[in-house]
């Protein structure tokens, strides 16, 4: 496959020199990262679950993520998260009165990942993606209709931080935090910006298909 030229991904490059500003020598960072992205980019498929909070509620968001990886050390691509678990609270319902409704969230994720350290199997990575999507109450009737009574946009920014350990080549486990702040008003009545966790299992899917190929 061939190396998608540097300006293509200047803006992707930007993203993560933001998020990475704090640290130190970032005219070094940028210089890696152009590097990088001269290198042959090769497909990745990954699984993605995070747990998070929303309101007092611990929840779980479950993902799947495709993209493109430079050198084992730059990713960029796009996913798709949902909500995992039931949230529930109690709102109006038009020839009810107060019922119980459940939230239903689900977003596009474009996102970069950057691996700013290697060493055998350990990796420590700052995975950094953008929510795009929707949020919305929904109630279920006694006859198993479902009425969405509020629906809003959503737009939120998710940087994180990883550490990894990668097992049999096609696993790894992996432990992280990180934020979710949500950047615009949403009419939903619960709190969802609030921090994440990443424990758990992954599955490298793109090196799996690939040696399947072979």
């Amino acid at each position: 496959m061939r190396a998608l030229p540097f300006n293509g991904l200047r803006g992707v490059v930007a993203l993560v020199a933001m998020t990475l500003g704090a640290m130190p020598a970032q005219a070094q960072l940028l210089d890696s990262l152009a590097f990088f992205t001269r290198q042959p980019p090769r497909f990745v498929a990954k699984l993605d679950t995070r747990g998070s909070f929303i309101s007092n509620s611990s929840v779980r968001l479950i993902g799947v993520k495709a993209g493109l990886e430079h050198a084992g050390r730059f990713q960029y691509g796009l996913g798709w998260s949902f909500l995992g678990s039931r949230v529930e609270h109690e709102a109006q319902v038009d020839g009810l009165g107060l019922a119980p409704v459940h939230l239903r969230m689900a977003y596009l994720t474009p996102y970069v990942e950057y691996d700013f350290f290697q060493r055998g199997p350990w990796e420590a990575r700052i995975p950094v993606q953008i929510g795009i999507g929707s949020v919305a109450l929904v109630h279920s009737g006694t006859d198993g209709r479902r009425t969405v009574l509020q629906r809003s946009f959503l737009l939120a920014y998710e940087p994180a931080m990883t550490i990894q350990y990668r097992f049999l080549r096609y696993f790894g486990l992996h432990a992280g935090w990180g934020y979710r702040l949500v950047l615009v008003k949403t009419d939903v009545g619960e709190s969802l910006t609030a921090p994440i966790y990443l424990l758990g299992m992954k599955v490298f899917i793109g090196d799996l298909w690939r040696d399947h190929k072979r």
